[in-house]
């Protein structure tokens, strides 16, 4: 994990400073508690790490940025991803581009019964979610 070495000393001090348990970070990420205290071990050969969606969750409900938790490279990267409404070899006025990314990113954010659906799924056993990816295919 290239941009998480430090993630399980960055989880625990974030956490300690709020003055959360635990406990309170696995329900944020609709994990375990054991699999926090693996996020959080300090043995490389114990160590495990957060999956995306996990990363995400724990930003988003502690209102902490993901800048806090992923070591950023010191020299900028070659290549930067292509953002959709951004395009850098052509003059365009800067604010409409960015209300286009907005626009794009608006799309992506789940609705209120979307983002339960998604809630209801991760809290499935494996049986229930392939049922559930099953009916979907149909």
């Amino acid at each position: 994990m290239k941009y998480l070495k430090q993630f399980n000393q960055r989880l625990r001090e974030m956490r300690e400073k709020r003055r959360l348990s635990q406990q309170d970070i696995a329900a944020f990420c609709l994990v375990a508690p054991s699999v926090v205290e693996t996020w959080e071990a300090e043995k490389l050969d114990t160590r495990c790490y957060p999956s995306l969606a996990n990363l995400l969750d724990l930003c988003f409900k502690t209102d902490t940025t993901l800048e806090t938790f992923v070591d950023m490279p010191e020299t900028p990267v070659a290549k930067q991803l292509a953002l959709p409404g951004i395009n850098l070899t052509q003059e365009t006025d800067l604010v409409d581009s960015l209300v286009e990314l907005s626009e794009h990113i608006e799309k992506l954010i789940p609705a209120d019964d979307e983002y339960e659906l998604l809630r209801r799924y991760r809290k499935s056993d494996e049986p229930t979610k392939e049922l559930i990816l099953q009916l979907i295919a149909n």
